[in-house]
């Protein structure tokens, strides 16, 4: 079984759907603005603008909670490719010191450990 991560793969990954929620963002502004405007058209029709307002409202709010959730995975992604990418560079460091380190360099008390 293979672990191997391809960080440049993912932070790309990442930067598309980043863009792609940038564009669903504007999308759903513009919807709130064409539904803020239709709601004035509609204010003296009362039967028709309750109606708009009940079917236009929760789609609006979707599309803005699928943006704010969007980039909450896209930035813990980041987090976790950083994290991957500074324990794969304290491994080679470790590897790296292995020569003065009598033992296993990736027993879990020795791995991890900060030098100073």
């Amino acid at each position: 079984m293979s672990y191997s991560v391809d960080p440049p793969h993912l932070l790309g990954i990442a930067e598309r759907v980043s863009r792609s929620l940038d564009e669903l963002h504007e999308i759903a502004s513009s919807l709130r603005r064409c539904m803020d405007a239709t709601a004035r058209a509609l204010t003296r029709a009362m039967p028709a603008h309750a109606a708009f307002a009940e079917v236009a409202e929760p789609r609006v709010d979707l599309a803005e909670r699928i943006v704010a959730r969007g980039r909450a995975a896209v930035s813990a992604l980041q987090s976790a490719v950083v994290a991957y990418l500074t324990a794969d560079e304290e491994m080679a460091t470790t590897v790296a010191d292995a020569s003065t380190v009598i033992g296993n360099p990736f027993d879990p008390i020795l791995f991890g450990k900060r030098r100073i």
